[in-house]
């Protein structure tokens, strides 16, 4: 679709919500609703059919191309491991600039880094492969260089002619005159003379991006500061009246890509590169400027994988959500009948417009994005029980049901906006600073709460609308649970402060104790068991000789295929010091070794090359970082710290202190507590075990923001003690707190039934989660409002 199609839809669709939140004419908001949500949905639909072009999956789900790169020897000095960390790091970020592609990236020995890169959308082919290895392999050091005065003197020469002191001929890129069809390899290459010593040298570009003017690509330029002052400086002394000053040379790993003059004096660091590249070649090579390698790589191996994810898996997963979410309607319509239905209408134009977006986006749908998934769904569920509950409450107090429906979406609009907000904030926040898996699901995440705000408090408000004005619903009947209750919640917090403590106490006993040998290979690191096989070596062969080795970590394997070769292999990641068991257990089982490490294939480094041949003293074994490491371990770290104290300030603002303190405690409490049966249960810590945990923070919050809101509100309108109050209130949202515990965890039993092993430990970890966080809300966040009110009277 083109770029100006898409932007008159996002501006008539913004007309519209300015158009709806703007008129007070029930029946406006109902045309204008309806017309918005259609268009969004069409929007969506055309967006995401057919999925498997349209909905880009991770590794897990589609497969993909690993790439095996070596550090390349002629650096001209000795790397330290802070460079080949930063190349980690600015690998990952090369082939995801905005962080919604799930590329694992991670080191194999002393010299090597592993790069596994998802089909996605797209069909691997020779091309898309050259363009990931280029991608992988470029140094992209951009420097800025004067050209030496006497430059016009040596046009037409090349190096081998030229002996100049302080400069240097270097190829020019940008050179040759228009382009009269003559194949770029036979076109003749052109030096220009230039100062040896870079004015400006690499690193400095602090922003890169591809741009299209005049329907040809260029790459635009952001510098950092002391570039751009230099700059400016550089402009300044060399521009001349007329706009003939001395040409500057912008050079890209010793190649001028462009040769401008100043015509005036530039300043805020900004530059232009222009030439003749496609659209792939610019946006990949600013995300290259703007992540230059300190040390070159180079490619060894080159090797198709395939998903991770058997297809049976996956096919399990969707089986078991779809149970799932169906169970889920039927409660709904158990509980509230015709209100379930319109429920249902919410619930179906919510995960449309979340794949949608997802695809409109180009983000990677991968095992750790079903967290995301299950999150939208239970906080969609819960905006409607919310909704759903406010309406039993206006109907049994005698109003209308038109007047009802009004007042039932303006009182659980404050409490679905703070419960939704609090947690998209803090995916903001996990989206600005992590990296990786855990960015990915704060894209799933933040893009599902947008979705389940619109669907709950437009989409079903215009169906209620509708189905009013047309007489289809002239009445509404629901199914009472846990009504009128008056339990005293905070008189037992002498006994749930003993349990709470109890359960914190053993869940920190598990993690010293056990915790280490929690953790999985993506935090770990461990060993890589690499070899030869046939084609009549079967993966069920493979993982029944791995699965008689007693191991401490979860194995990974993965039957890899060299590209362009018929040659396979077999890659086993383990524990380290698990290795060599490994290979024991395989020799037992009858597999036979070829030489350790899958042949290169044609265009890889030869056998003799020292970096080829960079294994540990057992053949075909060895040692590779984890997955979370380096920069990601350090920026989860912070996006989490830095998510919780958002969480302080924003329910502070909203609330005030105690409540905040009473939410970050709660979420606190769920986490050490899940952790500690997580471990217990002898469940590995892994990428998607941090989507769990991510899963149940933000259920906690949601859970507690909407029983404060209610605390908030009958503290405004009820009289009497405050702990009558907060227990009116707490007994008020029972209710709704068991019915969206209980919808979300019907999802999550399916999931744990039916999903297979890939997803098995994942929904036990949520559902222990959610029962935590049902309680918490309850039992520890309250009781800390209400004595933390005492405390400061």
């Amino acid at each position: 679709m083109q770029p100006f199609i898409i932007f008159a839809i996002g501006i008539t669709l913004m007309a519209l919500f300015i158009w709806y939140f703007g008129t007070d004419s029930e029946k406006n908001k109902r045309n204008v609703g309806t017309i918005l949500t259609l268009g969004l949905v069409g929007f969506c639909l055309y967006a995401v059919i057919p999925p498997k072009e349209k909905i880009s999956l991770g590794m897990d789900l589609s497969g993909g191309v690993r790439f095996t790169l070596a550090f390349n020897p002629d650096l001209g000095r000795d790397l330290f491991e802070e460079d080949k960390d930063n190349a980690v790091d600015k690998l990952r970020k090369r082939l995801s600039p905005d962080g919604t592609k799930d590329i694992p990236v991670y080191r194999e020995g002393d010299n090597r880094i592993i790069v596994d890169i998802p089909q996605g959308t797209e069909e691997i082919t020779e091309e898309k492969v050259a363009e990931w290895e280029v991608a992988l392999t470029r140094a992209a050091e951009l420097t800025f260089h004067m050209v030496d005065e006497d430059y016009q003197k040596y046009i037409g020469m090349t190096p081998d002619q030229v002996v100049e002191v302080g400069s240097t001929m270097l190829p020019r890129l940008d050179s040759g005159g228009e382009d009269d069809g003559t194949p770029e390899a036979d076109r003749e290459t052109t030096y220009m003379l230039v100062e040896d010593e870079p004015e400006i040298g690499g690193g400095q570009v602090k922003r890169a991006f591809a741009g299209n003017q005049l329907n040809k690509w260029e790459i635009r330029l952001t510098l950092k500061k002391e570039g751009a002052d230099k700059f400016y400086e550089l402009s300044k002394e060399h521009t001349v009246q007329g706009g003939t000053g001395l040409p500057f040379a912008i050079v890209l790993d010793k190649q001028i890509v462009s040769a401008p003059v100043f015509n005036e004096p530039i300043a805020g660091g900004s530059a232009v590169i222009s030439g003749d590249f496609t659209e792939a070649e610019a946006k990949g090579l600013a995300s290259a400027m703007q992540n230059p390698l300190q040390a070159p790589m180079k490619v060894l191996y080159k090797e198709f994988f395939p998903p991770t994810l058997a297809a049976a898996a996956v096919q399990q997963g969707i089986r078991s959500i779809l149970i799932g979410i169906s169970l889920t309607i039927l409660f709904m319509i158990l509980f509230y009948r015709l209100a379930g239905l319109v429920a249902l209408i919410g619930l179906t134009v919510n995960m449309i417009l979340l794949f949608g977006v997802l695809a409109i986006f180009g983000a990677d749908f991968t095992l750790t994005g079903i967290a995301g998934v299950i999150l939208t769904l239970g906080m969609s569920i819960d905006a409607n029980v919310l909704i759903y509950e406010r309406l039993r409450e206006e109907r049994a107090a005698g109003k209308s049901l038109r007047a009802s429906i009004t007042t039932a979406y303006d009182k659980a609009f404050s409490a679905i906006f703070d419960a939704n907000l609090t947690t998209l904030i803090t995916a903001l926040i996990l989206f600005w600073v992590a990296v990786g898996a855990i960015k990915g699901f704060a894209v799933t995440l933040s893009i599902g709460i947008v979705v389940s705000l619109f669907s709950a408090l437009l989409v079903t408000r215009v169906c209620f609308t509708w189905g009013y004005d047309t007489g289809l619903i002239k009445n509404l009947n629901f199914m009472s649970v846990l009504s009128n209750r008056a339990i005293d919640f905070l008189g037992k917090t002498k006994v749930t402060r003993l349990f709470s403590g109890a359960l914190i106490v053993a869940g920190i006993a598990m993690m010293a104790v056990k915790g280490g040998d929690s953790l999985g290979i993506d935090f770990t690191g461990g060993e890589q068991v690499r070899f030869e096989v046939t084609d009549d070596v079967s993966q069920k062969q493979i993982e029944d000789a791995v699965a008689s080795v007693n191991l401490q970590k979860e194995a990974r394997i993965q039957r890899l295929k060299p590209l362009g070769s018929e040659a396979a292999s077999v890659s086993v990641r383990v524990g380290i010091g698990e290795g060599k068991l490994v290979r024991e257990a395989l020799e037992k089982a009858g597999i036979k070794f070829g030489t350790g490490s899958a042949a290169p294939d044609p265009g890889s480094p030869s056998a003799s090359d020292p970096a080829a041949n960079d294994k540990s003293d057992d053949a075909g074994i060895t040692e590779i970082s984890g997955v979370v490491a380096g920069e990601m371990k350090q920026k989860s770290i912070w996006a989490l710290s830095l998510g919780l104290l958002a969480i302080l300030i924003y329910v502070t603002m909203r609330f005030e202190f105690s409540f905040a303190i009473g939410a970050i405690v709660a979420v606190i409490h769920d986490l050490i507590i899940a952790t500690g049966f997580i471990i217990a249960f002898g469940l590995e810590i892994n990428l998607v075990m941090v989507g769990a945990f991510l899963t149940i923070a933000g259920y906690s919050i949601n859970d507690t923001i909407v029983v404060f809101d209610r605390i908030r509100e009958n503290l405004r309108t009820k009289r009497g003690d405050i702990r009558s109050v907060m227990n009116l209130a707490i007994n008020t949202t029972l209710s709704r707190t068991v019915l969206t515990s209980v919808t979300t965890l019907l999802t999550l039993l399916a999931l744990f039934l039916a999903g297979g092993p890939a997803l098995k430990d994942f929904s036990f970890a949520v559902i222990i989660g959610i029962l935590i966080g049902t309680y918490s809300s309850i039992f520890v966040a309250s009781p800390i409002v209400y004595w933390w009110s005492k405390m400061r009277g």
